[in-house]
């Protein structure tokens, strides 16, 4: 005969169900289980299921092999398996920007310096036409005054293009860094600016904007910048004007035009060391290359110290205002 029951899942006792199914444990007060048949196989009430694990040898009946002595096993050479470090060889193509980015300081500094030979030179030219008025001139002398000039400036215009594409990278290089600082994107894309320093015309006026864009709060900054604009603008006036003489006829002419090309040399050399003053300031570098030194403003809670001097002093006035109170 089957009854059907409640087990307590706190004390495991079993409760007849006379009617409705109860809640709670009369004995315990524990929470009843759902009602189930006695004839029903129920599990053992001390435990739940049992999970036994049985041996696949056992299942088939077959016997397990007694184990037999024999040596430790062990490694003859050193494992060739797990987790293989695969080191990534050095990427064989060079990133040209970021090289030319790197160069444009040392390309601005040959330039100058090229400039500077130019403007020698040519001063040396004038003082050998000076010399041909009264006496001629020695062919070897002539030769080497003209390979001089011809060095200074046909160098100084190959260096001042490689100073010119070097700083354009610099410039994208500094943008990039400046506005990933700042946690911002760059409101030029890189094709406009290369546009702006390249295009005739433009180029005397958007690189400046461009310089003015990446400044930070740094009035020194600003100047250096603005007096090399301006400078810039003045080398491309003079470059203009020097074609233009040099289509004029005459002796005086051709001498002045020495003159003027001696100046506009100067003037390049000038413009390329302030090129290279803002491109080191803005990198927080002196002009030599080194880290600028960091000023530390610290309030003084007292007056400062007094020196020795200070301190004599300081004693002979006061005895000079005694002996001026007691006469």
């Amino acid at each position: 005969m089957s009854v059907v029951v409640q087990v307590c899942a706190r004390c495991a006792a079993r409760w007849p169900v006379l009617g409705s199914p109860a809640q709670w444990c009369p004995r315990c007060h524990g929470v009843l289980l759902a009602p189930v048949r006695t004839d029903q196989h129920q599990p053992p009430a001390s435990r739940g299921f049992r999970w036994i694990a049985r041996s696949p040898l056992r299942r088939s009946g077959l016997a397990a092999e007694a184990p037999t002595a024999g040596p430790t096993p062990h490694y003859t050479e050193i494992p060739r398996w797990g987790l293989h470090d695969h080191v990534e060889a050095p990427s064989s193509r060079r990133d040209w920007p970021e090289l030319l980015a790197g160069k444009a300081a040392t390309f601005l500094t040959l330039t100058a310096g090229l400039y500077a030979f130019a403007v020698i030179a040519e001063l040396g030219r004038y003082a050998v036409l000076l010399r041909n008025r009264t006496r001629l001139i020695d062919p070897t002398l002539l030769a080497v005054s003209d390979i001089a000039v011809f060095l200074g400036q046909a160098g100084g215009m190959l260096l001042a293009l490689l100073s010119g594409i070097g700083g354009v990278c610099w410039l994208l290089r500094m943008r990039r860094r400046t506005f990933a600082r700042a946690k911002t994107s760059d409101p030029r894309t890189p094709t406009e600016v290369i546009v702006g320093c390249a295009v005739p015309g433009l180029n005397l006026v958007m690189p400046g904007v461009y310089l003015l864009e990446v400044i930070r709060r740094d009035p020194r900054a600003v100047l250096l910048v603005r007096a090399w604009w301006s400078l810039w603008v003045f080398g491309a006036v003079l470059v203009v004007f020097n074609w233009f003489w040099r289509s004029r006829p005459g002796l005086q002419a051709m001498a002045d035009g020495v003159l003027l090309a001696a100046f506009t040399a100067l003037v390049a050399s000038a413009t390329a060391v302030l090129a290279l003053m803002v491109l080191r300031r803005l990198e927080g570098r002196t002009l030599k290359g080194a880290k600028e030194p960091v000023t530390r403003w610290v309030i003084a809670t007292g007056p400062p110290p007094q020196t020795d001097a200070e301190k004599s002093a300081e004693k002979t006035s006061e005895a000079s205002d005694r002996e001026a109170v007691a006469s």
